[in-house]
């Protein structure tokens, strides 16, 4: 299964170092997302992906060599799932 952004949601975003503002012009609502979180609905905006690729794409970029994989891995679903609970993403 692969997740992405709700289709409708319209999203616009601005960041302040590893801080992001992510503003929903579906719903009004504005969301502070952490570096991390942010890449990964950047990402998910690009093309729909499952939470391997994603593991794969963001470690080498967030210098994820401090944690182990299973770490990781395990990270990015906790954040997924976060997004989820946003209504920002879905399954595809």
């Amino acid at each position: 299964m692969k997740w992405k952004v709700i289709s409708e949601q319209m999203l616009n975003c601005c960041s302040w170092g590893e801080e992001w503002v992510f503003y929903n012009k579906f719903s009004g609502d504005t969301h502070l997302l952490g570096s991390t979180t942010a890449k990964i609905l950047l990402e998910l905006q690009q093309s729909p992906s499952n939470a391997l690729f994603l593991v794969e794409a963001l470690a080498p970029r967030l210098q994820a060599e401090m944690v182990t994989h299973e770490e990781f891995s395990f990270q990015i679903e906790h954040l997924l799932e976060e997004l989820n609970t946003l209504g920002l993403i879905e399954f595809s």
